[in-house]
């Protein structure tokens, strides 16, 4: 951060500074931004209303003012921008007036007090696009579109090139790239902030070399704190147990032996939280407290518990309507699958009765498994698809899985004689084409598509097409393969029969 801190340490700052930090957090870089920035982080500040109103209280707030209101605009955002630093300007100037006629204060630090350069910082800059849309790329001009000496921070864990507008009307920043932080620093860290038991730099090591490599710096705290109380459950009592939080020991307690039998006992009691931990506990599907008591080597009462007994309770299921659900299982098949497959896995097929279903006719799992040296798409995460393909799978998945109505089920006539088996199969025909167009007509309907911006909202789809277009709308699904076969094993649809790359 010292470079950064370089750029800032003056008012002839460069106007926009791309802050590209892979290996950390957005909150452990906005622990180490300089005091005089603003900061706006594009979580909280969702809306091009929120981010206005928060950017400029942050900024008055900063520089000992107070703002409220709504901004609604991108000009209004300017004038409270030219507001706030005018206001600041006329307070300095007025500060620097009395102290000449006083006092005789030094010139540099009357400028200083007095200095109007605006330093906005923006964390998960990547937001940006979908909260204030094309407009964004103003922000990286603010210096010159609003006429004030400003420095517009961009903080991202992705590159400029993915963050950079198709356009190309932002002007090319400053690029400062935060290093990752080493082994010994973060150890150091840790053992600093951490408990000054004999056991805690033995545990530190563990923790290293189990999760070091897999989460940021301030991910591996959070899991530190986590998994103290269950490394320690089952220790004797000893002299430093007060460091635990427990109570004090008897005065002829001897001081805890650590040993190498010690040390093996504890990592292998460890073994089963760590590995949880990097499922449950850093995605934060589960919080600390109930990660601890569900992985207590304990039980309340201080009896061991049974491996058996310890585990992590699963999270609810959706709660959503039977479309919603295809709708997802359909999402699921369409980011994983590629498109020349459909046809394959979703088309249309006779099967051994004579009777046409959807699938292709026979399917098998694991159907076109990849080459050898092709990375699986299960492994590269989903990718974006059309609309009109969703609506296709989902059509095909409801047709053939979804309850018919009673009127179009089949009858249960026995058919003997080829004139009665050529009336069974025109009636089964003719039943199978109503049922497709009521399948078509749900498909195209405002209420289908109505649940699109609902499953957006609950973060189980993605937009990946701007919110403006409204042809070509590309989507990707965001919920994964456990929470997929869940929905589909409840609508009865094997899952591994519709992925191109089977997951069993």
């Amino acid at each position: 951060m010292e470079t950064l801190a370089t750029l800032l340490a003056h008012d002839g700052s460069p106007p926009l500074v791309y802050l590209h930090h892979p290996h950390h957090s957005a909150s452990a870089v906005r622990a180490q931004l300089p005091p005089v920035a603003a900061e706006a982080d594009l979580i909280e500040l969702h809306t091009p209303r929120l981010l206005y109103a928060g950017v400029l209280a942050r900024v008055a707030a900063s520089r000992g003012a107070e703002r409220e209101g709504e901004v609604a605009t991108w000009d209004a955002f300017v004038r409270g921008l030219r507001e706030v630093c005018s206001t600041r300007t006329a307070n300095g100037a007025s500060a620097a007036n009395g102290s000449r006629k006083g006092k005789g204060r030094a010139i540099d630090d009357l400028d200083a007090d007095a200095s109007t350069h605006l330093v906005l910082v923006f964390t998960r800059a990547e937001r940006l696009k979908s909260v204030l849309g094309p407009i964004w790329t103003a922000l990286t001009r603010l210096s010159e579109l609003a006429n004030l000496p400003a420095t517009v921070v961009l903080a991202s864990a992705l590159p400029w090139d993915d963050v950079r507008p198709a356009r190309s009307d932002a002007v090319e920043p400053v690029m400062v790239y935060l290093d990752p932080i080493r082994r010994d620093e973060l150890r150091d860290a840790l053992l600093l902030s951490g408990s000054t038991h004999p056991l805690y730099p033995r545990f530190v090591d563990l923790l290293l070399a189990s999760l070091g490599q897999l989460a940021p710096p301030s991910e591996v705290a959070f899991a530190a704190d986590s998994l103290w109380p269950l490394y320690t459950a089952t220790l004797p009592a000893h002299a430093e147990q007060e460091l635990l939080g427990r109570a004090p020991p008897e005065p002829d307690t001897p001081p805890l032996s650590v040993s190498v039998k010690l040390l093996t006992d504890l990592k292998h009691q460890l073994s089963l939280a760590l590995s949880v931990a990097a499922e449950s506990l850093l995605p934060r599907t589960v919080g600390k407290a109930d990660f601890i008591r569900a992985l207590n080597p304990l039980s309340s009462d201080g009896t061991p518990r049974p491996l058996t007994a310890r585990a992590i309770p699963r999270p609810p299921g959706l709660d959503l309507p039977l479309a919603a659900q295809f709708l997802l299982v359909a999402a699921y098949c369409a980011s994983y699958n590629p498109a020349k497959s459909d046809v394959r896995l979703f088309g249309r097929g006779t099967g051994p009765d004579g009777k046409r279903r959807r699938g292709g006719g026979v399917r098998r799992a694991g159907y076109g498994r990849t080459r050898v040296g092709k990375v699986p798409q299960r492994l590269l995460g989903p990718k974006a698809f059309p609309l009109d393909r969703l609506l296709a799978m989902f059509a095909s998945l409801y047709a053939e899985h979804a309850a018919r109505p009673e009127d179009l089920e089949s009858d249960g006539e026995v058919a003997v004689t080829a004139a009665q088996i050529e009336r069974k199969r025109a009636r089964h025909a003719e039943r199978d084409e109503q049922w497709e167009d009521e399948v078509d007509a749900l498909a195209m309907s405002v209420g289908l598509w109505s649940l699109i911006p609902e499953l957006e909202a609950q973060s189980l789809l993605k937009r990946t097409s701007p919110v403006d277009r409204l042809d070509n709308i590309m989507l990707r699904c965001e919920i994964d393969y456990e929470g997929t076969k869940t929905l589909a094993k409840g609508l009865k649809i094997t899952l591994d029969e519709y992925l191109y790359e089977a997951m069993a």
